[in-house]
């Protein structure tokens, strides 16, 4: 069966095989009972294959060309890290599924978006010893460096992509989740993030937040982190303003986004 899915989504590159593919990594869990080793095994190997032909799609069409597939690419996804963390993260795919996810953030349907958004917070918590688990196990050291790892080599880029969707692409029903991304990146990488947030909000289009906006914005942010993990909450509120604010100034200027344009998503295999 695993052997017609892989082939059928390769064919076809519809959706509905990685439902499939969703259905059966559930059913033959590592924590399931009953379920030898080597079938455990087969079935992850079977996961890989099937992540491997959705980035050659990702590879081949701009995320507006495949909305659906990519949401349920992203739902498969998040079932995968739940139930098997260890080889997600040390595998090679772990990078470009992330690179990709990144990429697709430039969407503006909800539904896609959202699960890349939960894909990539539930990620984020990897890096930090409470991330979300199938079991109460504690999270290890390795697994922590090899996210955080990770996070510094691609949260630039993320934060830009999340900060522009906030601010300008996203839908309603998507800042919640991309604020609790944020909020994530604030408690793992106080510092990085801060400055990642500098970075991005000094890359808007000329004449429509003023440097002092900017700095009053960066101030508050750091003398919040200062204050601990109460404080990084109260970061989430700064951004949630200052995002709200500049949507309402400037309704939609999609077609200047210029710099915060994200970057198109290559996968070799």
């Amino acid at each position: 069966m695993a052997t017609k899915l892989a082939s059928g989504f390769a064919t076809s590159r519809q959706g509905c095989f990685l439902w499939a593919t969703s259905a059966v990594l559930r059913e033959f869990s590592e924590d399931r009972e009953h379920v030898d080793d080597q079938t455990t095994e087969a079935i992850y190997t079977f996961f890989e294959a099937q992540s491997t032909n959705m980035l050659r799609i990702m590879n081949d069409l701009l995320p507006q060309e495949t909305p659906d597939v990519i949401e349920d690419f992203y739902r498969l996804l998040v079932d995968a890290l739940l139930y098997y963390p260890h080889k997600l993260v040390h595998s090679q795919l772990f990078t470009p599924i992330f690179q990709a996810g990144v990429s697709a953030l430039a969407l503006e349907q909800r539904d896609p978006l959202i699960a890349v958004l939960h894909y990539i917070r539930d990620v984020i918590g990897y890096g930090g010893e409470n991330p979300p688990s199938s079991t109460n196990a504690a999270n290890p050291p390795e697994i922590q460096s090899v996210v955080q790892q990770l996070i510094l080599s691609q949260g630039e880029e993320l934060v830009k992509q999340i900060l522009a969707g906030m601010m300008i692409t996203f839908p309603d029903d998507c800042f919640s989740d991309g604020s609790g991304a944020l909020l994530g990146l604030f408690e793992l990488m106080p510092e990085a993030t801060a400055a990642w947030v500098d970075k991005t909000v000094r890359m808007l289009p000329a004449g429509t937040v003023s440097e002092a906006e900017i700095d009053r914005l960066m101030a508050g942010i750091r003398s919040r982190l200062i204050e601990g993990r109460e404080g990084v909450r109260k970061v989430r509120s700064l951004l949630q303003d200052f995002t709200n604010n500049y949507r309402r100034r400037y309704v939609a200027p999609r077609d200047g986004l210029g710099r915060l344009e994200p970057e198109r998503f290559r996968f070799s295999s």
